[in-house]
């Protein structure tokens, strides 16, 4: 371990610290800025612009120097940059607007770098931590502030140290490797585990008979956790059934229930089907999905489009969220809604599509604040275009072919996502390195939001 005792804000300190780090291990894989200044200032006090400059100088100048210097060595690793930012950007504080502005800052940054850097391997993204208990809060005033913080915080504790470094490493991790660009939220509640030992749990994936739900499932069968394989196709549910035994430590047989949720009573059966079999559920993963129908705002069949995107995309999952709750509070469990990138880079022909997925992000974070109380945890997941979602009929449609080739193009990071990118994300969402982060929306699309337009996705459907 290399120990630098320093001052981020004075010149010619960043400078130092790259190359006593350099010369000291000749190689960088990991670089998280964290250091920075927390200061009380009104934007109308005489000493404002001094804190501001302050401020400035640690959370984003300091960062963007050793992001500079260190560039060519990540490059070499493929490496990683994590800023840690404040869920203040989004929540501002009255007394802190330097500190506000300074993190907002590094936010953009954090971004834009990942556009930049994204295709030559370097992942960017941040933290945007809450209220931390630590010892630099352990004050008259800074245990007050942990008190009322824990009255307004769903999970009803403040974040550790530990509950943000877990973030952090993920991050960086192969778990996040399809993740740049991203701001990671970590303030809502904590409880110590084994994060990646799902033994003795039960997890239902939805449309888990192919494609992303697939790899959900047999990621979590790898993990010791008892699944529940559901989808239309019935072949389909048998062969990952079988994939997903053959993947347990432990030889779990995987619960088979074919089923198409958007006809009545599905839903219910595969509710009862489950409890009758494990009485319990540990994780709901909402991902079961209507597909892309093209249909324009104008179209005569949008209103027909909108109907089916609302029955799976969003009746479906609070169908099922409202049957297993009972349970969910017995295990103090999670529950994880796949949803899109479209719904905050709308695209021209699909809107019955977009306002399913956006009604279940509202129905997430909605949730999140009713069901935190309760210890049940309440995320999303928004993923881009994902080669998976076409069938073997249309993966050598020259217009799917080429749709996949444009999009690669336009993600940051050079290529597109596999399936188990996005069970990743979802695997760490539901584990204890997450047990801080409740109504937040994980995005996967390896920087693909920040490249595209109103008609980047195809006009047709598949």
């Amino acid at each position: 371990m290399l120990e630098i005792v320093t001052n981020l804000s004075k010149d010619g300190e960043a400078e130092r610290v790259f190359t006593e780090t350099v010369k000291t291990f000749k190689r960088l894989d990991v670089l998280v800025n964290n250091a920075g200044d927390y200061i009380k200032a009104n934007a109308t006090d005489d000493n404002f612009l001094d804190v501001l400059n302050r401020s400035l100088k640690v959370d984003l100048k300091a960062s963007l120097t050793l992001i500079r210097l260190f560039e060519p060595y990540l490059k070499q690793s493929k490496g990683n940059v994590v800023n840690i930012s404040s869920v203040f950007t989004e929540r501002p504080q009255i007394c802190y607007l330097g500190y506000v502005l300074a993190k907002q800052a590094l936010e953009m940054s954090t971004t834009t770098l990942a556009l930049e850097l994204g295709p030559h391997g370097i992942r960017v993204n941040s933290v945007g931590v809450g209220v931390v208990d630590s010892h630099e809060t352990h004050s008259d005033s800074g245990n007050k502030v942990i008190a009322k913080s824990i009255t307004c915080t769903p999970l009803g504790r403040v974040g550790t140290p530990g509950d943000i470094a877990k973030g952090v490493v993920f991050l960086s991790s192969s778990d996040a490797s399809f993740i740049t660009g991203h701001n990671l939220v970590v303030d809502g509640g904590y409880k110590y585990n084994k994060s990646r030992d799902f033994t003795g749990k039960v997890v239902l994936v939805t449309g888990s008979a192919i494609g992303v739900g697939e790899a959900i499932a047999k990621l979590y069968s790898a993990l010791g956790a008892s699944v529940v394989i559901t989808g239309r196709r019935e072949d389909g549910v048998k062969r990952v059934a079988k994939e997903c035994q053959e993947l347990s430590p432990n030889k779990l047989k995987a619960l088979k229930l074919p089923a198409d949720l958007t006809v009545d009573g599905e839903a219910e059966r595969v509710f009862n089907e489950t409890i009758k079999t494990f009485k319990r559920l540990d994780v709901l993963v909402n991902n079961a999905g209507a597909g892309y129908v093209k249909a324009s705002g104008t179209d005569d069949k949008v209103l027909d489009v909108l109907d089916k995107s609302l029955a799976i995309d969003l009746r479906t999952p609070l169908t099922l969220i409202q049957l297993f709750e009972p349970y969910l509070k017995q295990s103090k469990g999670n529950i994880i809604n796949i949803t899109s990138v479209f719904t905050k880079r709308p695209q021209k022909y699909h809107l019955g599509y977009q306002l399913g997925k956006q009604a279940l992000e509202m129905s997430t974070t909605t949730l999140a604040l009713e069901l935190a109380p309760h210890g049940i945890r309440v995320n999303s997941v928004s993923i881009g275009i994902i080669r998976s979602y076409t069938t073997p009929e249309t993966l050598n449609d020259p217009n799917v072919v080429k749709a996949f080739a444009d999009s690669a193009k336009q993600t940051p990071l050079g290529y597109l996502a596999t399936p188990f990118d996005i069970a990743k994300g979802v695997v760490f969402l539901s584990s204890s390195d997450a047990s801080f982060i409740t109504g937040h929306n994980l995005v996967i699309d390896g920087g693909l939001q920040y490249n595209m337009d109103s008609q980047h996705f195809p006009d047709f459907d598949f």
